[in-house]
């Protein structure tokens, strides 16, 4: 036998040597994003199931993923409605996942991905422009402005993504192209305003179903205000409200605050379907 001169292991020797390694659960193997069965057998589900699996090696993981969710989510869907949110989240996954799929096939990859990190990088990018100068604590000690954080993760993510559009092959474990996908999806749709829920309309059966609640949607008053007397349309308002859930929850809402984002919610969906 004649020994062989140490050279480093491709991408798809180290992939096979991770197979071997870890044994695939059967929910995986069906779920996960695999560029391959998606574009050559039209596994199209796998571009939306990927973001419900997680690494079960990394617990951190989907537990920074979930958190994060939680921390921005539940203050995009009182302004947005938890549908609207819903087809958002959906849609940011989507867009991730095209993006993966996109840069796999420009260079060749075939490491199939799971995790929900590029929809919840859209959230956080909506949630920032929305709040760019709210100030979080990055690893609950370093105070950073969301604008700044952003940025710090388009970068992060952006340095691999043209290293292997130049042609250098460099596996992290991480899919830097869905969290791209992700980010620039929420940027857009909040950077002009979009809403899916009216898409909905153009689907059989679901379009019915919408077309039947609107009446009870419209007969609400298509400018609200709260019982105060003040227009809901003070984005200042709206906006310290929003502040006071990011830091204090639902919960410690008085009256006069929810009635001012269960109006401003009430605009929104009328302006949508307007």
């Amino acid at each position: 036998m004649v020994a062989q001169k140490d050279q480093p292991l491709s991408q798809e020797e180290m992939l096979d040597l991770m197979r071997a390694a870890q044994r695939t659960s059967v929910v995986q193997e069906w779920g996960q994003l695999d560029t391959g069965k998606v574009i050559d057998q039209g596994q199209v589900w796998r571009l939306v199931t990927h973001t419900f699996l997680h690494d079960r090696y990394s617990i951190f993981h989907i537990l920074f993923n979930m958190l994060a969710l939680y921390w921005f989510g539940r203050t995009l869907e009182i302004m947005y409605g938890s549908r609207e949110f819903l087809l958002f989240y959906l849609a940011a996954a989507l867009c991730g996942a095209a993006a993966y799929v996109g840069l796999d096939l420009y260079t060749g990859s075939t490491v199939p991905a799971v995790g929900a990190s590029g929809a919840v990088l859209g959230v956080m990018m909506l949630y920032t422009v929305h709040f760019p100068r709210e100030e979080i604590f990055y690893c609950w000690f370093f105070p950073v402005q969301m604008r700044w954080l952003m940025a710090l993760y388009v970068i992060w993510d952006l340095h691999p993504v043209l290293l292997a559009l130049a042609g250098d092959r460099m596996y992290s474990g991480i899919g830097h192209a869905a969290h791209l996908g992700g980010l620039a999806f929420g940027f857009v749709y909040a950077w002009y305003e979009w809403r899916l829920e009216p898409l909905l309309d153009r689907v059989p059966l679901v379009g019915a179903r919408t077309a039947a609640d609107r009446p009870r949607l419209r007969a609400r008053p298509s400018r609200p205000a709260c019982h105060t007397g003040e227009s809901v349309r003070d984005g200042g308002e709206v906006d310290r409200v929003l502040a006071k859930v990011s830091v204090a929850g639902v919960d410690s809402l008085t009256d006069d605050e929810r009635a001012v984002l269960r109006a401003e919610s009430a605009r929104l969906k009328t302006r949508a379907r307007g």
